[in-house]
């Protein structure tokens, strides 16, 4: 039996761990839904059941031959449905269940909802880029920026880099405002995984002085001005 995975990071809305071999599946399901297809800047058949088990498997490895950097698993919380916590809580008020039950049924689910990245540069193994990639049914909330945050949180105090990259599709405007919004700004555009992508950058000092600000701050600044 595979061990339980790591886990990197937990907030509210969104837990980090390390990739398990059950997550194939879900990886599957993910990849052959054609809006995430429209975004992705490689080729590689993760849609594909033998090939999703042949990257857990690879990220395993990679955990061990490069600590603090993978790509990782990302689950947002489900609460219960209301319905469910109101049964427990009457379940309670009777005596029929004890605090720790209660505790159990109405605290949230862990769901599978895409992945998290701090990976090397092809290019140049010195530095680090973050990415993400999120099932369509989480887009237009706020996981992207939790789980980016953490991710240069990680990168700029564990792994104590001085800047770090991220790219996105030219089209992929949701991409683009998220790192703007985390402090990124544009490179112009950079060959990327065999083709043309727009490139960002972000150094520790410029993160550390954008990051005095609230996020709502951060995102009025970047909705005043014209996107890159």
């Amino acid at each position: 039996m595979s061990p339980e995975p790591v886990i990197l990071y937990q907030g509210p809305r969104l837990r980090i761990r390390q990739f398990h071999s059950r997550d194939a599946q879900a990886l599957v399901t993910m990849h052959r839904d054609p809006r995430v297809r429209a975004h992705l800047a490689d080729d590689a058949p993760l849609d594909e059941p033998r090939v999703a088990h042949r990257f857990i498997a690879h990220m395993q490895q990679f955990y061990l031959q490069y600590p603090g950097t993978g790509i990782w698993c990302a689950e947002r919380a489900q609460p219960p449905d209301s319905d469910t916590i109101a049964d427990a809580l009457r379940a309670h008020a009777e005596g029929d269940i004890d605090a720790v039950l209660l505790a159990k049924l109405v605290q949230p689910r862990w769901v599978f909802c895409g992945w998290f990245s701090l990976v090397h540069l092809e290019e140049d193994p010195k530095i680090l880029e973050i990415g993400a990639r999120l099932a369509a049914q989480t887009w237009g909330g706020t996981l992207a920026l939790d789980g980016g945050e953490w991710l240069l949180q990680h990168a700029f105090g564990a792994l104590l880099q001085t800047h770090v990259l991220g790219h996105c599709a030219p089209t992929n405007r949701s991409a683009a405002h998220c790192l703007q919004v985390l402090g990124f700004g544009c490179q112009g555009m950079a060959t990327y995984n065999g083709t043309q992508a727009r490139r960002y950058r972000l150094d520790q000092a410029q993160w550390q002085a954008w990051h005095t600000q609230s996020r709502r701050q951060r995102q009025r600044a970047v909705l005043s001005v014209s996107p890159a």
